[in-house]
């Protein structure tokens, strides 16, 4: 009589051990169905404008750049960072400064010519790296904070004077001997400063 007794409470402790662990794991995988990852972002928000976020204006060309890297080599991401704007905002200048050309081309009409136009690009893009080389930034640097691997993001804004940029290449182009028969500063600086006031990235 006692063994059946011992018998029947060694199988109701295994039921019930069986339907614990049973529920234990629709539980785990319950919580693992409900979690949810939450939104990650260097700035601690789910939604976000990086800093030095600089926008383009009626007067000035602008960029930021980004770099990332070792928080022990804060000093080369500020370069990287501000190569990054530099080269960014090359592309903006020199796609407004070829419209430019277009537009005083037409304006010309056959009397400008093919070469002419080649040359006038050229000389516009080298005085435009110059500018740019000599860029200082304008914001920043900012640092994001340390992350897991020990890394920095790095941000820099930086902004050209579209007035400057046009004064600058038109000077340059009406000094040039070979242009001066088909140049017309007055008209070429006017038509520019144009296409850059109307430039504005896209956004």
């Amino acid at each position: 009589m006692k063994k059946n007794v011992y018998l029947l409470i060694a199988l109701l402790v295994i039921i019930a051990g069986t339907t614990f662990m049973g529920c234990k794991s629709q539980q785990v995988q319950q919580s693992n169905t409900d979690y949810k990852p939450k939104p990650s972002s260097p700035f601690d928000e789910a939604y976000y404008e990086p800093p030095c976020a600089e926008k383009d204006t009626d007067d000035e060309f602008a960029a930021f750049g980004i770099a990332s890297g070792s928080r022990n080599r804060m000093d080369i991401l500020q370069t990287s960072a501000l190569t990054n704007a530099q080269n960014v905002i090359r592309q903006k200048m020199q796609h407004a400064y070829k419209g430019a050309i277009d537009d005083y081309s037409n304006y010309m009409g056959n009397n400008f010519g093919s070469d002419a136009e080649a040359k006038v690009e050229r000389a516009g893009t080298q005085i435009i790296d110059r500018i740019i080389n000599d860029t200082k930034t304008v914001c920043g640097p900012k640092f994001s904070s340390v992350d897991d691997k020990g890394d920095v993001t790095c941000f820099v804004g930086i902004r050209i004077s579209k007035k400057q940029v046009a004064q600058a290449i038109t000077k340059h182009l009406s000094e040039d001997d070979e242009l001066k028969i088909r140049f017309n500063e007055q008209e070429f600086r006017k038509r520019m400063e144009e296409n850059f006031e109307k430039y504005k990235e896209q956004r």
